[in-house]
């Protein structure tokens, strides 16, 4: 009983493939997501903060220039001074810091009177500074040539009121903007990384690329004022050079300036410890791995290859009907060994009944092509007795009626002797035997007629027995006709002819058979008995075809058309 049970195949494999999958189930799923989680989590906090430190130069630069410009915005609106006096405040604070390249009120309408540079300064205007004097509010922007000392220059702005709140303008520091990151920063700890600067309107301020355009580095249609205030955005995208950044974009002066690092895949690598990474993603692998290989090979241990042999000789016995006995089946799960066993009983138990049928068949055909053997040399023996009745009768009346009487006798004795002959018991090649009819018929008639031009058209139509024995006898009696009322028509010439064909359609087959023949117009037609017509009548009717009489002053003719009568045991 226990043997038994540990054969089974559902028990092999259930506790093969538990065995394997229960690992996996348990530690890998849940604590390789928690780790790879927690992982793309350090991920995203390290590039942040490593831009935050990579800016940090640029953010105390602009913190100390807006400081300084909203020091002026404030001391000179509380105080009413002068533009001489204003200019020298203006150059003082150029002189502190060498990277000041102006200093200056902006007043409305884009002039500026007080300035470190001493005279006046009438600005081209433009919208944005038209927005600002309307909505005064600090801003930084950048300007590639600025207009007072033709250098790149990042400018911020602050608003001056007065006492009572009437803006006198905008205090303006600009001062020399410089890379991001040195050359050598980019090729050391820092690796592949570009970084950009921009203010809220998402202008541009300063950017540092390893080497080429700031735009490969860059996702092709980024917006970048659409990461104004918003606390930190970090995402992975493809830069118009095709590779795949990381995209850290952190707040310099929130609100006002950010900063944007676009990182190549190093980074990532760098931000983790190889082996952790290695080994979370690995494990996983490993163990589902291990549960696939377990499956397949205990699949094909236990089922798959004595499936496979079982197939193999069930190929063979439908092929060569030659059971085979397995070698390995004794190693097969119980239910295969049932199912083996099942078969083999099944196989010789086919053999045994198909020996039984094949000489039950044979019989049967032997008895009955010994039957019609019989039957068609009875009819002959008739045919012959009658034969010797035509000579011993004197009246030519009786004659003919004889010889009509053995006419349908040999019909029916070339039926059987194409149902003798043919290797199939069940189907007749009917063209082959109307050719027969036709000679035999010619035979007889052609010696009180002279002779006949007989036309053959014949498709090959095979009919079963049953629809073969009425239309040879109305072949026999339509032929017996054409040679005794028929003629030389008009042209002289006496012909006959004998057209069989079938028709397939969609839903049906049909045989038509033609016999046509001359008639002398002149020649007064015999009036006969009429059994021929009468016997013609009753044959159509038992193929349930559709019967047609030809009688016009220079041919007579028969077409008799029926449905193909598919062979059914019934």
């Amino acid at each position: 009983m226990v043997k038994s049970l540990r054969q089974r195949l559902v028990v092999r494999i259930a506790f093969l493939l538990s065995l394997a999958l229960l690992p996996i189930g348990l530690v890998a799923m849940g604590q390789s997501w928690r780790a790879l989680h927690i992982t793309n989590e350090n991920i995203e906090a390290s590039i942040h903060a490593r831009t935050s430190q990579l800016v940090e130069p640029e953010r105390r630069a602009l913190f100390t220039k807006i400081g300084t410009a909203q020091t002026l915005a404030d001391s000179l609106g509380a105080a009413n001074l002068s533009i001489e006096d204003c200019t020298v405040i203006m150059q003082r604070v150029r002189a502190t810091d060498p990277r000041l390249a102006f200093a200056g009120l902006l007043e409305a309408g884009s002039v500026s009177r007080c300035n470190s540079m001493g005279r006046t300064f009438d600005f081209l205007p433009d919208q944005r500074s038209e927005e600002l004097f309307a909505n005064p509010q600090p801003y930084i922007t950048f300007n590639p040539q600025g207009s007072a000392s033709d250098l790149p220059v990042i400018i911020v702005a602050y608003p001056s009121f007065a006492p009572d709140d009437t803006l006198k303008g905008f205090v303006t520091i600009s001062f020399e903007t410089t890379p991001l990151l040195q050359s050598d920063s980019a090729t050391g700890k820092n690796g592949d990384v570009a970084l950009v600067a921009f203010n809220k309107f998402g202008d541009t301020l300063s950017s540092f690329t390893p080497e080429g355009p700031l735009e490969d580095y860059l996702p092709e249609g980024l917006a970048l004022e659409g990461f104004v205030d918003r606390a930190g955005s970090f995402f992975t995208a493809t830069a118009r050079s095709g590779e795949t950044r990381l995209i850290s974009v952190v707040p310099i002066l929130p609100g006002e300036v950010y900063a944007l690092g676009s990182w190549g895949r190093a980074a990532l690598q760098r931000t983790s410890a190889p082996w952790f990474t290695i080994s979370t993603l690995l494990f996983p692998f490993l163990m589902w791995l291990v549960g696939i290989i377990v499956a397949v090979i205990s699949l094909n241990r236990l089922v798959l290859r004595h499936i496979s042999d079982l197939g193999r000789r069930m190929r063979r016995f439908a092929t060569y009907r030659d059971v085979e006995t397995s070698k390995r089946i004794d190693d097969a799960p119980s239910e295969i060994q049932t199912i083996n066993g099942t078969f083999e009983a099944m196989a010789d138990q086919l053999l045994r009944d198909e020996a039984d049928l094949e000489n039950a068949v044979f019989e049967r055909e032997v008895l009955l092509k010994e039957v019609h053997h019989r039957v068609k040399n009875n009819l002959q023996l008739i045919s012959s007795i009658i034969n010797m009745q035509v000579r011993q009768v004197a009246s030519p009346e009786a004659v003919a009626a004889l010889r009509q009487f053995q006419d349908r006798v040999t019909s029916l004795a070339s039926v059987h002797r194409a149902l003798y002959q043919e290797p199939s018991l069940t189907r007749i090649r009917f063209d082959v035997l109307l050719g027969d009819l036709v000679a035999q018929v010619n035979a007889v008639g052609s010696a009180d007629q002279g002779p006949v031009e007989i036309e053959l058209d014949l498709d090959p139509v095979t009919l079963l027995p049953d629809q073969t024995s009425p239309l040879a006898m109305v072949t026999t009696e339509a032929l017996s006709n054409a040679f005794k009322y028929g003629g030389p028509g008009p042209d002289g010439t006496f012909w006959l002819k004998v057209h069989l064909k079938e028709t397939t359609t969609e839903d049906r087959t049909s045989v038509r058979l033609t016999i046509e023949n001359s008639v002398d117009p002149d020649a007064r037609t015999e009036v006969g008995t009429g059994l021929g017509k009468r016997l013609i009548l009753a044959f159509a009717s038992q193929l349930d075809g559709e019967l047609t009489q030809i009688d016009e002053d220079d041919r007579h003719g028969v077409t008799i058309t029926f449905d193909y009568q598919p062979f059914s045991p019934d």
